[in-house]
């Protein structure tokens, strides 16, 4: 009998010790997903960065190559169930207002004919947006920044849904040729369209 008590402290040593060696176990392997995340997430941020460096490359080339004001994308999120609109990606010429602070967070409901011309257009030539943009919204949006012409180029993802569009716009008239907006519209969406990162809203 005089065992016993020295028998059921170490039982509960056994097991303090178990439990012990659990929680080290649980804290280390924690502590690995951790590490994981902080991985994964620093590649898809440096992915992310590589992305945009392009995007951005992109969207000047073609600002200097068309002689336009204004080049940007817009994009539906959030991706899977999209309702808004919102620019990220923007390059201008001096002294031109952006469109970047116009458009964020805009309800797709608002300029519903206009998105609904981006999303089921591949092309857009847009001469004059007085008369030819029948969504009321969208004309004053566009015309109270200054744009008399524009030039949109659907961009899709690999299973061809509508994951944005680049606007290239003309404050003072258009003068390229649809020909030649389109060939050059086409190579960035090329360059641009497989790596654009997901907009995320600001808010």
């Amino acid at each position: 009998m005089e065992y016993i008590p020295a028998i059921i402290s170490a039982i509960g040593t056994i097991i303090a010790a178990w439990f012990a060696y659990n929680q080290y176990a649980k804290n280390k392997l924690t502590d690995l997903k951790i590490e994981k995340f902080k991985i994964e997430e620093a590649v898809k941020n440096k992915r992310r960065n590589d992305g945009s460096a392009v995007v951005f490359g992109e969207l000047w080339n073609v600002l200097y190559t068309l002689k336009a004001d204004r080049v940007y994308i817009v994009q539906p999120h959030p991706l899977g169930n999209e309702c808004l609109l919102s620019v990220y990606y923007e390059v201008k010429r001096k002294g031109v207002e952006g469109m970047r602070d116009k458009m964020q967070n805009l309800k797709m409901s608002e300029v519903a004919k206009f998105s609904s011309d981006m999303a089921k257009n591949l092309f857009m030539y847009i001469t004059d947006i007085d008369g030819q943009v029948q969504d009321k919204y969208a004309k004053a949006l566009l015309s109270s920044c200054g744009c008399v012409a524009a030039v949109v180029k659907r961009l899709n993802d690999n299973r061809y849904d509508w994951i944005g569009s680049i606007f290239c716009e003309f404050t003072h008239g258009m003068t390229v040729s649809e020909a030649e907006a389109r060939e050059v519209l086409h190579e960035a969406a090329m360059n641009i369209q497989y790596l654009l990162p997901e907009y995320h809203s600001q808010e």
